[in-house]
């Protein structure tokens, strides 16, 4: 179910994967983040390596994320992201953000670190 609803209905590769030159996503980076995702913003990697990515969350962290927007730390989630929890992921039941959670904290931890700001010019791909 997790995973119908993460990869799927959800789409988090869409945002956090980085695209090759044609665009297509790199299943290699599936979900490890990119600093030039849409409309140019950062999507960072939510994948559960522990220094790079969410390994550090528990699942049930993760799944409080998608009802409430705010991190962890208490810091709130920005961009677009904020955006998807308000308009979407909030209205969920606990069950399907639990499954979400769960289906994103069973991914291969990928070491991928995303920058604050691309280093090159937004052209949408990594």
């Amino acid at each position: 179910m997790g995973r119908a609803l993460g990869a799927a209905l959800a789409h988090c590769g869409e945002c956090h994967t980085p695209r090759n030159e044609a665009g297509g996503m790199r299943r290699e980076k599936w979900f490890a983040g990119t600093a030039q995702g849409p409309e140019g913003q950062r999507a960072p990697n939510i994948t559960p390596h522990g220094a790079t990515g969410i390994g550090r969350w528990s699942a049930a962290e993760l799944a409080d994320l998608l009802k409430t927007g705010l991190k962890p730390n208490f810091d709130d989630v920005q961009g677009l992201m904020s955006e998807v929890v308000e308009q979407g992921y909030k209205y969920l039941t606990d069950a399907d953000r639990a499954a979400i959670a769960d289906y994103v904290m069973s991914l291969p931890a990928i070491d991928n670190r995303v920058p604050e700001k691309a280093s090159k010019p937004q052209s949408g791909y990594d």
